[in-house]
C-alpha cells in the first residue's frame, strides 16, 4: 500500500479485510460441498465393492476352484446373468455345477439333500459306444447312503474369448452361437454314495469329440437315499470318532476329533521283518500341524459281502463273527501332519498284509502347533 495516502490507508485495510472474509465463507462452502461430494462417493464406492465381492463369491460357488483366476469367474457370472430364463430350469435347491478336467480341486455341488463336492478325475475315449467315459469323484459329507441319483445337464466347448470391450450377454453373435452348440445329457447313476467318503464312479457322455467336454454343468437329482442305521442310533453320527478304512479302495473316510474332522486313505501295504507296514495319507484342511498323534482302533479281513441270496439273519450271524475277528492296534504316527495338504505316514501293525484288509480306527491328536502369523499380515 505504499501508493496509497497515508488516510485511506485504513480504509483500504478494511476492504480487504472484508474480501478475504467472503472469500474464506466462499471457500467454506466449497469445501462442505465437496466434503458432502466425496461421502457420496464413498458410499456409492462401499456399495459397488459390497456388489462385486457377492458376484465373485457366487461365482466362486457355481464354477469351483479353478486355477484361471477372476477371468473365469467373471465370465462365467456375466453368462449366467445373460442366460436368464435358460438357467431358471434349475430348481431351488438342486444348483449346477461347472466342471472342467484341469480344475484343481473339489466344487461344491448343492441339492435337496445337501451340499457335496465333487471333481472329474479324467476323460477317455470309449470305443464300444463311440462316446466318452467321464471319470467322477464325489464327497459325501452327509449322514444318508444317497443309492440312486441323475445328473442332468449339457456339455460343450469353452467359454468363447471375447476381444475387450465386447460384453458377455447373449446378445453376443459369438455367445448365441456357443449357447445353442451345448448339448443336453443325462445319466442315472446306482452307485452307492456312502456317508462320509468319497465314491468315484464313471458316466457316459455321447459326445463327438474331446472338445464338446471342455466344459460340463450339471445338477444332480437325489432319487433314493437312507440314512443309516449306525447314524441313527448315534445319534446323527455327527460324535462318532472312528473311520472305517477298506485297504483296497480308492476313497478317503473322514476321521472326527476334537480338533475337527480329517481326511485319511490307505496308499499301500508291505511286509516287514516283525508285522505289515500300511502307508497312509492324511489330509489337514485346518491350519494348524499335528506334531504327535497315534491312530487307535482295530484291523481284521475284508468286511463280508451281502449275499442276495442270503437271509438278513445269515447276514448279521457273519457280520458278527467278522466283528469277533478283529484285532486291536495301536501305531504311532513319527510324522509331522502339516496343515492345508495331504501328508503321508506309516503304521506297523502285527500281522500278515493278506489279514490287513479293513481298519477301524480314530486319531488321537496329542501335541498341535498354530503357525505365527507371517509378517505384514
Amino acid at each position: 500500500m505504499s501508493g496509497l495516502p497515508q488516510a485511506l490507508r485504513p480504509f483500504a485495510a478494511l476492504l480487504l479485510s472484508l474480501g478475504l472474509s467472503g472469500c474464506n465463507k466462499d471457500l467454506e462452502e466449497r469445501l462442505d460441498r465437496l466434503e458432502a461430494e466425496l461421502r457420496g462417493v464413498r458410499s456409492d464406492t462401499r456399495e459397488t465393492v459390497d456388489e462385486l465381492k457377492t458376484r465373485v463369491i457366487s461365482a466362486e460357488t457355481k464354477v469351483g476352484v479353478s486355477s484361471g483366476g477372476k477371468s473365469l469367474d467373471q465370465r462365467i457370472q456375466s453368462l449366467e446373468d445373460s442366460f436368464g430364463g435358460v438357467l431358471s430350469m434349475k430348481s431351488r435347491e438342486n444348483e449346477m455345477v461347472y466342471l472342467r478336467a484341469n480344475l484343481q480341486g473339489h466344487a461344491p455341488l448343492l441339492t435337496d439333500h445337501g451340499t457335496f463336492l465333487v471333481r472329474i478325475e479324467g476323460i477317455d475315449l470309449n470305443l464300444k459306444s463311440g462316446g466318452f467315459t467321464v471319470h467322477l469323484n464325489i464327497g459325501n459329507p452327509q449322514a444318508i447312503a444317497v443309492q440312486q441319483f441323475t445328473l442332468r445337464g449339457d456339455h460343450g466347448g469353452g467359454t468363447p474369448e471375447l476381444p475387450e470391450g465386447e460384453s458377455y450377454d447373449l446378445r453376443n453373435e459369438k455367445l448365441k452361437a456357443w449357447q445353442e452348440s451345448l448339448k443336453p445329457f443325462e445319466y442315472r447313476v446306482t452307485k452307492t454314495l456312502e456317508p462320509f467318503s468319497w465314491t468315484p464312479f464313471d458316466i457316459e457322455i455321447a459326445a463327438g469329440s474331446r472338445e464338446e467336454l471342455d466344459m460340463i454343468r450339471f445338477s444332480m437329482i437325489v432319487e433314493n437315499a437312507q440314512l443309516s442305521r449306525q447314524f441313527a442310533e448315534g445319534g446323527g453320527g455327527s460324535t462318532n470318532p472312528f473311520a472305517h478304512l477298506d485297504v483296497d479302495a480308492k476313497s478317503a473316510s473322514v476321521m472326527k476329533t476334537d480338533y475337527g474332522a480329517f481326511l485319511i486313505t490307505v496308499k499301500g501295504t508291505e511286509p516287514s521283518d516283525v508285522g505289515t507296514k500300511v502307508n497312509l495319507e492324511i489330509g489337514n484342511p485346518y491350519g494348524f500341524t499335528l506334531n504327535q498323534c497315534r491312530l487307535i482302533g482295530d484291523y481284521g479281513k475284508a468286511r463280508p459281502k451281502r449275499d442276495r441270496s442270503a437271509s438278513e439273519e445269515e447276514y448279521s450271524d457273519k457280520l458278527a463273527a467278522w466283528t469277533e475277528s478283529l484285532q486291536p492296534f495301536e501305531g504311532m504316527i513319527s510324522t509331522k501332519i502339516s496343515n492345508f495338504r495331504w501328508s503321508k505316514a506309516t503304521i506297523l501293525l502285527p500281522g500278515k498284509a493278506d489279514d490287513i484288509k479293513f481298519l477301524r480306527c480314530q486319531l488321537r491328536i496329542e501335541d498341535v502347533t498354530l503357525p505365527a502369523a507371517m509378517a505384514g499380515e
